[in-house]
């Protein structure tokens, strides 16, 4: 997960698009009837849907949660508080009605592949993840409930993207695996936002686990190459030394925020930050 500048006001809009959720709005804030203001939003999905491809270009088509590459795939605009439900709050007598006032809001908007946004079971390791409907908080008396409440008193569990200190506290293992940064003895409350954010974004789902460990491979033939041309370059052979040159750019495209898995190429190769050999990737 990386940080996406995320700047609503500065999205091409389609033409209409503003006087269409004005009017929406004022539909569903004359609503009462929970139901209908639901069938409202669903029959009217066309309106996030209709930006998806803006929200898509300010990551390079890239899943803002997982990093995955989106071409030729089935996307979603996610609601980062549900729009109609909320899964912690599920009582039969009083269910929460899901953040139906932030249905139309640019800002609650996040460009998310299905494995992410929607409940899947992964076939390989029988785990099941996936963001729903879930938006747990640290204490349900800050929910909020209505246009009224103040959603910044909530707190949310759930990492955001759009967040740059929340995307700081997922790392990697070597093995392509996402994990907490901290430990939970440590800093038990972020140990827990981003254990929970991993699971329910669907972060080590098999898929992506796969092409974190693809990269790396990749990577590490890399590192030995720059490692061996580098240790020529005194000879003053021009072919060592574009050699050394292009393999420093690959690597250190691979670590740029619009590359896929950036965040884990970066955990994977801070190790070497230090090396002679490789200090061009990391200026």
């Amino acid at each position: 997960m990386r940080h996406i500048d995320y700047n609503p006001s500065s999205l091409t809009l389609p033409d209409g698009w503003t006087d269409t959720v004005k009017n929406l709005e004022a539909q569903l804030l004359a609503e009462i009837d929970a139901k209908k203001r639901a069938e409202l939003i669903d029959k009217n999905d066309d309106v996030w849907k209709a930006i998806k491809q803006e929200l898509a270009k300010l990551f390079n088509f890239k899943c803002w949660y997982t990093e995955s590459p989106q071409q030729g795939t089935d996307v979603d605009v996610d609601h980062y508080r549900p729009k109609k439900r909320v899964a912690e709050v599920n009582d039969k007598d009083n269910p929460h009605p899901g953040y139906w006032w932030l249905s139309f809001k640019l800002e609650n908007y996040r460009y998310s592949c299905i494995v992410a946004n929607r409940r899947r079971r992964d076939v390989e390791t029988d785990k099941t993840g996936g963001k729903a409907d879930h938006f747990p908080i640290w204490n349900e008396q800050n929910r909020a409930w209505t246009p009224t409440c103040d959603c910044d008193e909530e707190q949310p569990i759930l990492l955001d993207p759009c967040k740059a200190a929340d995307v700081a506290l997922i790392t990697f293992k070597d093995d392509g695996e996402a994990m907490a940064r901290y430990g939970c003895d440590a800093k038990p409350r972020l140990f827990q936002r981003a254990d929970i954010s991993i699971k329910y974004y669907n972060l080590n789902h098999s898929d992506f686990v796969r092409a974190r460990i693809e990269l790396r491979e990749k990577m590490d033939g890399l590192v030995r190459d720059a490692d061996k041309f580098y240790k020529k370059l005194e000879t003053g052979d021009a072919t060592h030394d574009h050699a050394y040159e292009t393999t420093i750019k690959t690597l250190r495209r691979m670590r740029d925020k619009f590359a896929p898995y950036s965040s884990f190429c970066m955990a994977y190769l801070d190790k070497y930050r230090h090396e002679d050999f490789l200090v061009g990737v990391f200026l």
